[in-house]
């Protein structure tokens, strides 16, 4: 492994703020589908060191694979690339975007190529599921998560089609990472949902389920409460720069471990606007009351899912339908005009619009769909997008009670059309969250938290934000020149 091989890519931080490389440093690790992204953070909230690496991927006639191992070599690589000075970093958090994994045998880690979350792969391992078990105790039991994005699907089609899966304690990426350096197996509440067969309401495995699925050869990794962390105490955390026992957090998946990074807190709705735009808000409430109302909230909408917030466990509203990402991927691919000139060109936003669902739909899938690929067309395909999630924030309203502002956070952000439609034709009240990385910040927010240094992720210093009402263009312009 090197960095020519990886793409490594490092820079140091805020370069106004003078530092240490001996300096203290909680580390947050992202496992993204195209980049792993490694951050390191003082005690007061600043970010002084970063590095990325290409997420290794293989790609092959029946669709995408992530080889794990090496998912968690190239996160090594991104962690050296901060280039702190060995044990200097006290702290370490860790989020990835969800069901991919493999499984620790007497081996070690297996080489196991995981079939990635946006192929067809496992189709015919949740239709078998939901025969067998009912698709309605499935969704209220696992709060939607039996779905093809799933480990169970995946794996199980892996079982049934790829040569099967090797015996031994299935982990996710995060928890093969964690296993690496403290040498302890585990997983947290907000990545086993994604296994699709854990029970968020009974907080248990449905092992009939993922035996099923021709899975009884491999154990499920224990799932531990919020925040907690076992020590680093392997060769490689050494190698790797951790102190001698210095606490290792899997913060829980991508979504809403970013929300925490971005300064939400429960009562505010997130709106994460990036490949896969996210509507996120906590379902407040006593435990017997939030498990009531869990499963009437998947009766309101078809996409609506349910997770835990990672601060506390508390229940998760999470609306999905968007892929915008994607789509406009797929325009520009199309187009043969430059995103900026689309950008500079299109008419300002409004409506109605002559754009719909199925012509999203389409583009995500990839495909050519029967428009004029203009700038014209890019203004309503952008503005499409923002009216659907002021549909998807009014629906997680009414499933969570959540009256707060909503936090508008995500690498969209920086496409000057889509921020200003958010500021013209946004729903109510905004606040742009001006952390740049999110996801690395809230899972440092959770290596802090096991460290003491804070009560809650929420204290951690440095998640400012900027107030947009509806119509404020320059409000948001401001907003995203501190994110550049």
């Amino acid at each position: 492994m090197n960095a020519d091989e990886f793409g490594l890519v490092s820079f140091g931080g805020d370069p106004d703020r003078p530092t240490s490389d001996r300096e203290a440093v909680i580390v947050g690790v992202d496992f993204g589908s195209s980049r792993i992204k490694a951050a390191g953070y003082t005690r007061d909230g600043r970010l002084v060191a970063e590095s990325a690496v290409p997420t290794p991927l293989l790609s092959g006639s029946a669709g995408d694979d992530f080889p794990v191992a090496r998912l968690v070599e190239a996160a090594g690589m991104a962690i050296r690339g901060l280039r702190r000075q060995p044990g200097s970093i006290v702290g370490m958090g860790l989020t990835s975007m969800g069901e991919v994994g493999s499984v620790i045998g007497p081996d070690g880690l297996a080489e196991l190529a995981f079939p990635s979350w946006y192929d067809s792969r496992g189709t015919e391992v949740i239709a078998r599921l939901e025969r067998e078990h009912g698709a309605r105790a499935l969704r209220d039991a696992t709060g939607r998560h039996l779905r093809l994005t799933s480990t169970v699907a995946k794996l199980g089609h892996v079982a049934e089609r790829d040569g099967g899966v090797p015996s031994g304690t299935f982990v996710g990426v995060c928890g093969a990472l964690a296993w690496m350096l403290t040498g302890e197996a585990w997983q947290e509440a907000g990545l086993a949902a994604t296994s699709g067969v854990w029970d968020l309401l009974g907080g248990d495995y449905l092992l009939d389920v993922w035996e099923s699925a021709g899975l009884g050869g491999v154990d499920l990794a224990q799932v531990r409460g919020p925040g907690e962390a076992s020590r680093a105490v392997t060769d490689t955390a050494r190698e790797w720069g951790l102190a001698p026992g210095a606490p290792v957090v899997i913060a829980g998946h991508d979504h809403p471990v970013a929300s925490v990074g971005a300064g939400a807190v429960p009562g505010d709705l997130v709106d994460s606007m990036g490949t896969g735009e996210a509507i996120i808000a906590v379902m407040r409430g006593d435990d017997a009351a939030s498990r009531a109302r869990s499963v009437e909230v998947l009766d309101l909408d078809p996409l609506l899912s349910l997770e835990v917030w990672p601060a506390t466990a508390e229940p998760l509203v999470v609306w999905e339908r968007m892929r915008p990402g994607l789509a406009m991927r797929t325009f520009l691919d199309h187009a043969d005009i430059p995103r900026d000139v689309l950008d500079a060109s299109a008419p300002p936003p409004q409506v109605p619009l002559s754009f719909d669902d199925n012509l999203s739909r389409v583009l995500e899938g990839g495909l050519r769909a029967p428009v004029t690929y203009d700038a014209a067309t890019w203004g309503e395909l952008v503005d499409f997008y923002v009216l659907l999630a002021n549909r998807g924030q009014e629906l997680v309203r009414t499933a969570t009670g959540s009256s707060g502002v909503v936090v508008l956070t995500g690498g969209g952000l920086r496409s000057p059309r889509w921020r200003t439609a958010k500021a013209v034709l946004g729903s109510g009240p905004m606040e742009v969250s001006t952390v740049r990385e999110t996801a690395t910040r809230g899972c440092a927010a959770m290596a802090g938290l096991a460290l003491g240094w804070w009560d809650d992720p929420s204290e951690m210093p440095g998640a400012d934000r900027v107030p947009v009402a509806v119509g404020d263009c320059e409000a948001i312009e401001r907003a995203s020149a501190l994110l550049a």
